[in-house]
């Protein structure tokens, strides 16, 4: 998804003002964004099969600390995130993830796994745990959890009801990143292009910046390393937002719908809960395919900048 550094470009450009400014400097380029830069206004659903465990997806919240967990979210693909304290509120947590024996990632404040299912309430971790949530229902909800040499505990638990809307199910599950593509104005001018696409584990990359030798534009200035690339997303309906970097970088966030019906949201802009108009996307959906189109635009001293992002992913198998 979207860079962490692009605002970083805005600083960039603006240092090159002076030059962009000279009277006989001329920058040339069609100030319209292609054809398919922009989202359709139209918001079709998806028909996708469910994955396997979507009637199990659910966030189970301990807030009273007899747990050794604060959350534990179940997704639909299979894998549990667990968090050892409250991230709900927090700025995005990156850090570098960690394999384990288990085949489990520590992340830092949390670990990301898988889990099987045991029974109609009961399911496995693969750290050796296991949860049941047979009594998980009511104010006075229980869950039961046997950590990994068998000792058994009650704990009291709160549920977090999952978005089931029919946005909710097309947005809500796994996906492979297939490529990232950006274009960059000045000045309502078409300065550069730039893509990665990422294939059978290759990342291949592109760009391509008009007037490079008087704005020194350089590739990294917009694409960044390519271990910064994100390979894998994932969109849970308890509104947790998952990206998987090729360094080996796991980040961990919120998202939330600005306006559902028009498959606008907000992911990784949140501060104290509170969701920022800088950081939403469009989400439109094409059989298995998703694209997520950003468009940021920012000026200064009467000068300038957008940028332009299309994301194409397509659902895990």
């Amino acid at each position: 998804m979207k860079k962490n550094h692009i605002y970083l470009l805005f600083a960039l450009l603006g240092m090159m003002v002076s030059a962009c400014s000279t009277p006989d400097i001329k920058i040339s380029g069609n100030d319209t964004p292609p054809a398919g830069s922009l989202p359709s206004e139209d918001f079709t659903l998806n028909n996708l099969p469910a994955e396997p465990y979507a009637d199990d997806a659910v966030r189970i919240v301990a807030p009273n600390g007899d747990a050794p967990f604060y959350s534990l979210e179940l997704m639909a693909d299979g894998h549990y995130l667990m968090m050892y304290s409250n991230n709900t509120n927090r700025k995005p947590m990156r850090t570098r993830g960690e394999a384990t024996r288990n085949g489990s990632v520590n992340i830092g404040d949390g670990l990301y796994g898988s889990y099987t299912k045991l029974g109609d309430s009961r399911y496995g971790l693969d750290d050796g745990s296991e949860i049941d949530l047979g009594e998980a229902t009511g104010s006075d909800a229980t869950m039961t959890y046997t950590n990994q040499v068998g000792i058994i505990s009650t704990v009291y638990v709160q549920l977090d009801t999952p978005n089931v809307s029919d946005q909710a199910r097309s947005l809500c599950r796994s996906w492979d990143m297939n490529s990232f593509e950006l274009w960059a104005y000045f000045n309502g001018k078409y300065i550069a292009h730039g893509k990665q696409s990422y294939d059978n584990g290759k990342l291949t990359t592109t760009f391509k910046a008009l007037g490079d030798d008087i704005l020194d534009i350089e590739e990294e200035d917009y694409l960044g390393d390519d271990s910064e690339f994100c390979y894998k997303v994932i969109f849970t309906t308890a509104g947790t937002y998952l990206c998987f970097y090729l360094n080996g970088d796991v980040e961990v966030s919120r998202w939330k719908w600005l306006n559902e019906s028009q498959g606008t949201l907000y992911y990784d802009h949140s501060t104290d809960g509170v969701y920022e108009g800088d950081g939403y996307v469009t989400v439109r959906f094409a059989g298995k395919q998703m694209r997520v189109y950003e468009d940021y635009t920012d000026s200064d001293d009467g000068d300038t900048e957008r940028l332009v992002i299309v994301n194409t992913l397509t659902a895990s198998e």
